[in-house]
C-alpha cells in the first residue's frame, strides 16, 4: 500500500490495526512508547497507554527512560517502537529515528528555554547575572536544559566551568524547578512549558523562582519513530496522534498535558536547534547573545 493511500485509510480509520489483524491478544507483542520527564504526573501515563492501547488496536507498554541518552540507545537497539524526545536528541539522531508528531502549545510547534532564579534575585536579567552561581542543569542531551545555556556562554569565550562556581545535573525538567526553588541551585535552565504549566498549577517550587530570560523560539519535544519500523505502523500512531483532538479520550490526554493538539512535524522546525549543535561541536561560529536570549 502506498503511503498517500494508507495515511488517508488512516486517518478515516479504515486501516487494519498496527499489530495485526486476528491474532489472540496474548501473541502480540506489546508497542512500546518510551518517555523521559515531559509528563507532570503518573495520571498522564495512565492516559498515555489508554488513549495508545484504543486507536493502535493493541497492547501498549509506556517506558520511563532517565536520560535522553538512554532512551536514544533503546531506540537504536529497539527496544522501543517510538518516544517523546527533545529536539536536541532528534537532531543528534536522524540517523535512526523519524519525526512523526509534534506536540501543539498554545496551537503553535515552539517554545522557549527559560533562565530561571529565586523569586527574591530581582536584579538578575540576564545570563551575565548569573556568574559564581550553582547552576542547575537538565540532561546534556536537553536543548532547553543544557545546549541553550552553554551555547550563549560560548558567546562570552565562557564555558560552565569557567563561568559558574559549580553545576549540576537533575535529570529531570521539574527537578530543575525544584532545585531553584528550594536554594539547593541558584540558578537554573528549564523548559518553558514545564515552568509554565507548573506554575499555572500554583507548584510552590515554581512560584519561588522567576524568569532571568526567555530563549528564542525552538521546536518543541517531538515524538519520533525508529526509522526501520514498518511504515504502516509509523503512519498508524501518526494519523492516532494528529487525530487526538477528534475524539473524547484524545482531548482528556491533551488537556492532562496541557497540550492543545499534535500537529505533522517539519524538518525547519528543527533548524535553530542543528545550529546550536554546531556551535558546540565547533563546526559553526559562535552567536550573539541577543540572538539567543531574549533579554540578554
Amino acid at each position: 500500500m502506498q503511503r498517500r493511500t494508507f495515511l488517508a485509510a488512516a486517518v478515516s480509520g479504515t486501516l487494519p490495526s498496527a499489530f495485526g489483524k486476528g491474532l489472540p491478544q496474548s501473541s502480540k507483542s506489546p508497542f512500546r512508547f518510551g518517555v523521559t520527564d515531559v509528563f507532570l504526573h503518573d495520571g498522564a501515563i495512565h492516559q498515555w497507554q489508554q488513549f495508545l492501547q484504543a486507536r493502535l488496536g493493541g497492547p501498549v507498554q509506556i517506558i520511563q527512560k532517565s536520560s535522553y541518552q538512554e532512551a536514544l540507545e533503546a531506540l537504536r537497539s529497539d527496544e522501543m517502537e517510538a518516544a517523546w524526545i527533545c529536539g536536541f536528541p532528534y537532531v543528534v539522531a536522524k540517523g535512526f529515528v523519524r519525526l512523526c508528531a509534534q506536540p501543539g502549545w498554545h496551537g503553535q510547534p515552539w517554545y522557549r528555554s527559560y533562565l530561571i532564579t529565586s523569586a527574591r534575585r530581582t536584579q538578575a536579567r540576564s545570563i551575565r547575572d548569573l556568574r559564581g552561581d550553582v547552576f542547575a542543569f537538565d540532561d546534556p542531551l536537553s536543548n532547553s536544559g543544557y545546549l541553550v545555556p552553554v551555547v550563549a556562554l560560548r558567546s562570552l569565550g565562557q564555558t560552565p566551568q569557567s563561568f559558574f562556581r559549580g553545576t549540576f545535573y537533575t535529570y529531570s525538567l521539574h527537578k530543575v524547578v525544584e532545585a531553584v526553588g528550594s536554594g539547593l541551585a541558584d540558578s537554573g535552565t528549564v523548559d518553558g512549558y514545564i515552568w509554565e504549566v507548573l506554575t499555572q498549577r500554583q507548584s510552590q517550587a515554581a512560584l519561588k523562582t522567576r524568569i532571568v530570560a526567555k530563549s528564542r523560539r525552538y521546536g518543541f519535544p517531538p515524538i519520533v519513530t525508529r526509522k526501520n519500523l514498518a511504515i504502516e505502523t509509523h503512519i498508524r500512531l501518526q494519523s492516532a496522534l494528529l487525530s487526538a483532538k477528534n475524539d473524547v479520550q484524545g482531548r482528556a490526554l491533551l488537556r492532562s498535558l496541557d497540550l492543545q493538539d499534535f500537529l505533522l512535524p517539519q524538518e525547519s522546525w528543527f533548524d535553530g536547534i542543528a545550529e546550536l549543535a554546531e556551535v558546540l561541536d565547533g563546526t559553526h561560529p559562535p552567536i550573539p547573545l541577543s540572538a539567543i536570549y531574549e533579554s540578554a
